[in-house]
């Protein structure tokens, strides 16, 4: 009984983080765009990253020490360095400069469609076998993004 309740308690702080975290990826949408009606999207990027390398090292310094950046496999950090360029750094470039044509409102709901691709990958290079759970989500995120591209009321800038 106590392991079922720790696993309760351990799902529903994760579903709270997640929900937190939503709702700061949402914002930090909102306040990209504003930002970018006075700077390039390039330079807020810039930006980001730097106070996101500051804030990571002194989360990293307060909760580990500094062990937290001993030794680390070069190999490893190469992997790193190619998942952040492709990802988070090329992935946010491309993002600011659709939501600053688009706007949040288009823009944001696009890149919720993020695990079309995650699940294609898995099933393509990862091997693995989705549920039918899995695809009716699949499904229903095409469908959104469908009436979303197809809305004739959308204000286009």
């Amino acid at each position: 009984m106590h392991s079922t309740s720790t696993r309760s308690s351990r799902v529903e702080l994760g579903i709270a983080l997640t929900l937190v975290a939503t709702v700061g990826w949402g914002a930090g949408d909102v306040f990209a765009r504003k930002s970018m009606f006075g700077a390039s999207a390039t330079t807020v990027l810039a930006s980001m990253i730097t106070l996101t390398i500051i804030a990571l090292g002194i989360v990293g310094l307060f909760l580990e020490g500094p062990s937290a950046f001993g030794a680390i496999d070069l190999r490893f950090l190469g992997v790193v360095a190619i998942m952040g360029s492709l990802t988070w750094v090329t992935g946010n470039l491309l993002y600011f400069h659709g939501m600053k044509r688009a706007g949040v409102t288009i823009a944001a709901p696009i890149l919720g469609a993020a695990p079309l691709a995650a699940i294609t990958l898995a099933i393509v290079f990862g091997g693995e076998d989705p549920n039918p759970w899995v695809l009716l989500g699949a499904v229903i995120i095409v469908l959104g993004i469908g009436i979303l591209m197809t809305d004739r009321n959308r204000a286009l800038e």
